[in-house]
């Protein structure tokens, strides 16, 4: 398999994780599904995209889910060129929303859903060559939420279910969120991160409530707590490289910030490092202008997923 320079895949995968955004479409992008629209679940959106690569061993794979305020986005956003290029199987999936469509469905809908990708896959690994040992997740905004809290979450198996794609593990081998809320609780957002007081609108249709001070009973705090990524990690969480887009500093922000910026600062990466230092997993954060390493995520990615064509540097 011919291999890249490392600069140039380090660009491609930048491009790819920007690509996040669901404004794309796959028609934009080089490479078309092997398999498009795979069935995985009951629900109307319950569908994948697999990219398959041609590999002598069982390949590694990236499960992708993407953003949108679980209001929103496809599967067809996510460029999935720089990874193929280099032995990466990729997977896009599709979940359910929490509003809007037929099979729409609050918390935790979307989260069991996409836990169900990540089983079915591994039902799937022998057919698709891939290798059930070395799946890796992302996503951003939403999907990076999804992302994290699969990861840190307790195994979901069911090894009695009577349905055979639930009896497969939901633990993976790492994780690369982009720009992702670290915690759904409006509170700590509000003194953690500050911005509109109103935080996000998708947070409402999130939890199934008309107005945030619904989230104040004690019922819903539970749910908020157990939505929030924070809330699962303990110290065998899998390695976590946090990717922010915007830079550190100056929280708490003002109220006139734009949400966009406030619900992906960068914050919550320091929120879920501390986390992470504190139960001992590994993790790197990164952020805009902080001088580290274009080229370390895509490092990450090599060192845990150790796929064939690794790309020769320059």
């Amino acid at each position: 398999m011919k291999t890249f320079g490392i600069r140039g895949i380090a660009s491609l995968l930048f491009g790819g994780l920007l690509a996040l955004q669901p404004t794309l479409t796959a028609q934009e992008f080089k490479y078309q599904p092997t398999l498009a629209d795979v069935r995985y679940g009951k629900y109307d959106r319950d569908v994948l995209d697999l990219f398959y690569v041609k590999t002598a061993k069982p390949a590694p794979v990236l499960i992708v889910f993407h953003g949108g305020g679980w209001l929103g986005g496809d599967k067809k956003s996510f460029n999935p060129e720089p990874y193929l290029k280099a032995g990466i199987a990729v997977v896009t999936a599709n979940y359910r929303f929490t509003t809007g469509t037929r099979d729409a469905a609050p918390y935790p809908a979307p989260m069991l859903d996409s836990a169900r990708v990540v089983q079915f896959v591994r039902s799937k690994a022998r057919e698709w060559n891939i290798d059930p040992n070395r799946i890796a997740l992302t996503g951003s905004s939403a999907g990076a939420v999804i992302s994290m809290w699969i990861a840190y979450h307790d195994d979901m198996a069911r090894p009695k279910s009577t349905d055979p794609v639930e009896r497969f593990s939901t633990r993976v081998t790492c994780i690369t969120p982009e720009s992702g809320p670290a915690t759904l609780d409006p509170k700590l957002i509000r003194q953690r991160i500050g911005g509109d007081p109103s935080v996000t609108g998708a947070l409402l249709p999130f939890f199934g409530v008309k107005s945030l001070d619904e989230l104040d009973a004690p019922d819903k705090q539970r749910l908020v707590a157990d939505a929030s990524p924070i809330t699962h990690i303990t110290r065998d969480a899998p390695p976590t490289f946090m990717l922010y887009q915007f830079p550190l500093g100056g929280t708490p922000l003002p109220e006139n910030t734009p949400v966009n910026v406030s619900i992906h600062h960068p914050e919550f990466g320091v929120m879920l490092k501390e986390k992470l230092d504190a139960a001992g997993v590994e993790n790197v954060l990164q952020t805009k202008g902080d001088g580290s390493d274009p080229q370390a995520l895509w490092n990450f990615l090599i060192k845990h997923l150790k796929p064939e064509a690794v790309p020769a540097a320059r």
